[in-house]
């Protein structure tokens, strides 16, 4: 914040029947200070709360287990891995899917 430096992003990265996938990278140097956690609890708000979505997703490569818990530290639960259902850089990887419903968001 104090200079304006890109450090990474967030974004609604593709929609399935309606719903909001978010995704989001980060600069290594910036890990485990909590910035993902932050900027993903305010694109969750405001898809809820200003956009109107009943539910949002987001997914990560299974070898990158810290991305899960940004996912779940921002309300979202796992729901499920699927064996070889992404593809990175690295290749063809399985996919963990984090969701969250908007009932489910409203009661925390």
């Amino acid at each position: 914040k104090d200079t304006n430096e890109l450090i990474g992003g967030i974004d609604v990265v593709g929609y399935i029947d309606g719903m909001p996938i978010i995704g989001y990278n980060l600069s290594p140097n910036y890990w485990n200070n909590g910035y993902m956690t932050e900027a993903c609890k305010k694109v969750i708000d405001f898809l809820f709360n200003e956009v109107g979505v009943n539910r949002i997703e987001a997914t990560h490569d299974v070898n990158n287990p810290n991305s899960g818990k940004v996912m779940a530290k921002c309300g979202l639960l796992y729901e499920g891995t699927r064996k070889q259902g992404a593809v990175n850089i690295s290749g063809i990887c399985d996919s963990v899917i984090y969701g969250l419903t908007k009932e489910d968001y409203k009661k925390k």
